[in-house]
């Protein structure tokens, strides 16, 4: 091995050991582990609630489903609200169980990423929240059935209907993928992070810069 080969082995090296030593430095500032447990626990039984209010609204919903499956508009958009039910019920499961994989004996890094992990999770509403755009449309129908006794299709333009359904099923794709974008992986793009930082707070954006710094050194 030539020696300036060598040479840029052990600058990578040194790179990386510098960048570790500082992220247990920021994590030890911003960690305190009795104050971190007191809060993951708080934290763990929001998330419990979370469970039981989209577990309860789940069943409801299909119940709903069941008692309109004669009447298709009404069935499909039950459908769509519950599919978005499901998501946000599977990503509170998901929290819990890492909430409650948090081990405060292994090193404060591994806590630390763990926590802002949790930290993270209003990410996932503001995704559900673009990802429904397209079909708020169901939200309202099934919203005015269940409130007002309305059914609203019946009082819609066909037309209107159509070319509306047209226009969002182009929009899905596209979107999808943006969102896709919305991640703590892609921070190095311009755009991501100011998008990101346009709808977190800030203590979400410090986690996800967090979880970013980690990403880049583990890689």
């Amino acid at each position: 091995m030539e020696a300036s080969e060598l040479k840029k082995i052990l600058e990578a090296y040194d790179n990386k050991l510098d960048k570790k030593l500082s992220l247990n430095v920021s994590s030890l500032k911003n960690i305190n582990l009795g104050k971190s447990k007191q809060k993951t626990q708080t934290i763990l039984i929001y998330r419990v609630i979370e469970i039981v209010c989209f577990g309860l609204l789940s069943l409801y919903l299909g119940q709903y489903i069941a008692n309109n499956w004669s009447h298709t508009h009404l069935a499909i958009s039950g459908i769509i609200v519950h599919v978005f039910t499901l998501i946000a019920l599977v990503g509170s499961i998901g929290q819990v169980v890492l909430l409650q994989r948090i081990d405060f004996s292994k090193p404060i890094v591994d806590i630390r990423k763990k926590i802002e992990l949790v930290n993270i999770h209003g990410l996932l509403f503001i995704k559900l929240i673009f990802l429904s755009a397209p079909i708020w449309w169901s939200y309202a129908i099934v919203a005015i059935d269940l409130f007002l006794n309305i059914d609203l299709y019946v009082h819609l333009d066909p037309d209107f209907v159509v070319r509306y359904l047209i226009i969002n099923s182009l929009l899905i794709i596209p979107l999808v993928w943006f969102l896709n974008k919305l991640n703590y992986k892609n921070l190095h793009i311009n755009w991501v992070k100011k998008t990101i930082g346009l709808f977190v707070g800030t203590k979400t954006m410090k986690a996800l810069e967090f979880l970013n710094d980690i990403e880049e050194f583990e890689s």
